[in-house]
């Protein structure tokens, strides 16, 4: 019987984003059914951490670096040449919790594309959703300095590259096919979604109350916790530096009953309605 090889995951991240890191990680190994290459890029430090080993310097040169739309955002093109252009990568953002399997989406059908991304992601049928990618590390070849050269001389824009939209796959005729978008849900979850990702920045649970599934981030960061996989360390740092919210330590400010969901509801309508009373008084004052 032939071994199928390690489930080589890359995952874009910050010194900022270590509790979410280490939950996506958490759920990663908690569903996968075999071995997992961890590789970690820590865009603060311009390092690459894989599995326990130490972290090396990242082949990002600073210029580049700098132009990171997140601290992550341009390293995910360094993966092809960190496989030495060999197998299959997958690449996820760190904001994320994996419920299904990662080794079925690494091992599904490619169809000759040299990479599979979220088709339509965002407003229009052409932009790319490159927060969650395949790649077929023999086909992409991503020459970063040439590419952000040709960036300043006006051929295309940054976001053309990092939604592979058509200004830039006119020069970079790169093959890209779609996943099931269940694998890279936005800020939603049923029992068909096999991959969520809190895209929206002012409601993530580690930062903000009141995401709708804030509850089943919180489950998995206990049980990376519980693991030593998040150590009294990472809480320390991350809390001192104001990185999470400072009440991430208390089970009762985030754990909500299902039939509290509607009072949890009414309470920030009223809210609402009195913010909204004290600004017409304060208008009418003036």
């Amino acid at each position: 019987m032939t071994q199928l090889p390690p489930v080589r995951v890359f995952i874009g991240s910050g010194e900022a984003s270590c509790l979410e890191r280490k939950t996506l990680i958490h759920s990663l190994r908690k569903t996968c059914s075999r071995e997992l290459d961890i590789y970690v890029f820590n865009g603060t430090h311009n390092s690459i951490e894989r599995n326990d080993e130490e972290p090396v310097l990242a082949n990002l040169p600073l210029w580049i670096k700098y132009q990171n739309f997140t601290e992550f955002s341009n390293y995910r093109f360094l993966i092809p040449e960190i496989c030495g252009h060999e197998g299959r990568a997958i690449f996820l953002d760190s904001d994320m919790v994996c419920l299904s399997d990662i080794a079925e989406f690494f091992d599904q059908p490619m169809n000759g594309h040299d990479m599979l991304a979220k088709a339509e992601a965002y407003q229009g049928e052409s932009c790319w959703g490159m927060s969650q990618i395949l790649f077929d590390c023999s086909k992409c070849r991503f020459d970063v300095e040439q590419i952000f050269r040709e960036m300043e001389a006006g051929e295309f824009a940054n976001i053309d590259f990092h939604q592979m939209r058509p200004p830039f796959l006119a020069k970079h005729p790169y093959s890209l096919g779609a996943y099931d978008s269940n694998w890279n849900v936005f800020d939603k979850c049923d029992e068909n979604t096999k991959l969520i990702h809190y895209t929206n920045l002012g409601t993530q649970p580690w930062k903000f109350p009141g995401h709708p599934h804030e509850q089943l981030w919180f489950d998995h960061f206990q049980e990376a916790r519980e693991s030593g996989l998040i150590t009294q360390f990472d809480l320390k740092k991350t809390l001192s530096r104001a990185y999470c919210r400072q009440d991430i330590l208390n089970p009762s400010a985030y754990t909500i009953p299902m039939h509290g969901q509607g009072k949890k509801k009414n309470i920030l309508k009223r809210l609402e309605r009195k913010i909204k009373k004290l600004w017409r008084g304060e208008k009418k004052a003036a």
